[in-house]
């Protein structure tokens, strides 16, 4: 199975965009973030915002906003525990390679 993620609504280019997103959310959820926040293991992706409001994750070395580059997410298939049910999640960030990266857990 496809799974495919989305970035949190308020990040979509547009309305109508957001209001498909969120009524597929509705259709297929039990009232949880389906879309953002896939279980298990993922590379890439969008990161997920259910503990916070949405926010940019910057690097440390030059402050350019970070892209997510690995998360491994709370759920009981994969037996994957973080915190009291979170993520951990690597961002990299763009500008340059020797920046590091920015380790999170939400």
């Amino acid at each position: 199975m496809l799974l495919v993620d989305f970035p949190y609504p308020q990040a979509l280019p547009d309305g109508e965009l957001i209001e498909s997103v969120q009524e597929y959310v509705e259709a297929t959820g039990e009232g949880s973030d389906v879309i953002t926040r896939v279980a298990g293991i993922t590379f890439g992706g969008w990161p997920t915002w259910h503990l916070t409001d949405p926010d940019e994750v910057l690097c440390l070395t030059c402050s350019a906003p970070c892209r997510l580059l690995f998360t491994v997410a709370s759920d009981q298939t994969t037996g994957a525990t973080v915190g009291r049910w979170g993520d951990f999640r690597v961002f990299a960030c763009p500008a340059g390679k020797g920046h590091g990266y920015v380790f999170d857990q939400h």
